[in-house]
């Protein structure tokens, strides 16, 4: 019994988000040895939520962000993490930010 809450719980603790100055990588470990890895553009973000359900995620300041993308494939959805409200302003940010540097970069190409 130890050791299936001790898979669950590796399994939700190898889930990790890298949000860099160009994109956002997802890894996902689905199972033992078995995770998958998506990324996308800063460019491609569209939307950023944050949620907060019921009263101990409240007290406690967790949540969930959830960031949508122009592609309907690569939607992230991040569940229990601390200080949501915080967290979605700061990937916003990051989005806006990198959006007004590159502007016209597309017409370079």
């Amino acid at each position: 019994m130890l050791m299936i809450f001790y898979i669950e719980w590796l399994n939700h603790e190898l889930d990790m988000y890298v949000v860099t100055n160009k994109r956002i990588i997802w890894i996902d470990q689905i199972s033992f040895l078995n995770r998958t890895v998506s990324e996308c553009s800063l460019v491609d973000v569209q939307e950023v939520n944050s949620k907060t359900k019921w009263v101990f995620a409240n007290l406690f300041d967790f949540g969930s962000v959830m960031i949508q993308t122009a592609w309907n494939a690569s939607n992230f959805h991040m569940s229990i993490v601390p200080k949501p409200l915080q967290t979605a302003r700061q990937i916003l940010n990051i989005v806006e930010e990198f959006k007004k540097e590159n502007k016209w970069s597309w017409l370079e190409k």
